[in-house]
């Protein structure tokens, strides 16, 4: 599988100031959800805008011109640890067209990504944020000791999603 439609940046500076307020944020509000539902769960922060507007301008300068259907943006804290450790391969067809990780603590784990039955691993410093096409199948790579956090962000588009990264 080629990477040209996978994009890492880091955004290490943009976050510095707020890094760990959204990791207390996933921690605290983790601890408010019932956890037999798993790994995931929405996340309520006053930074919502702020990470989706520079997860929308970097996809700006990389992407076909795109146009939103929506500006509803929800966080989602994907969190591995020592309790919930199992992942699983999904994609974001059904709720996006373009697909965003943000890693606040990666505890040296990646992602796995699958298409066309090629696979990769990546493995993204703490700080950077992936943009993928929403069909993507991935699997995070879990971490059984110390929380692994991430924020997941998603765009909707009236474009098809080919079009938008040029597949």
């Amino acid at each position: 599988m080629s990477k040209n439609f996978i994009y890492k940046y880091s955004i290490k500076e943009e976050i510095k100031e707020i890094k760990n307020y959204l990791i207390k944020e996933c921690l605290d509000q983790r601890n408010n959800i019932d956890l037999k539902k798993g790994k995931d769960f929405p996340v309520y922060s006053k930074y919502t805008n702020y990470l989706y507007n520079i997860f929308y301008n970097l996809s700006c300068n990389v992407l076909n011109k795109f146009t939103l259907k929506d500006v509803d943006f929800k966080l989602c804290c994907y969190l591995t640890d020592k309790t919930f450790n199992q992942t699983s391969w999904h994609n974001h067809i059904t709720t996006s067209s373009i697909t965003a990780v943000i890693y606040l603590k990666t505890e040296n784990k990646g992602i796995f990504f699958k298409h066309n039955n090629q696979e990769i691993h990546l493995i993204p410093n703490e700080g950077d944020i992936l943009i993928f096409p929403s069909f993507l199948d991935h699997c995070p790579e879990p971490s059984k000791e110390k929380p692994r956090i991430t924020l997941n962000l998603e765009l909707r588009c009236k474009e098809d999603v080919l079009e938008i990264f040029n597949l």
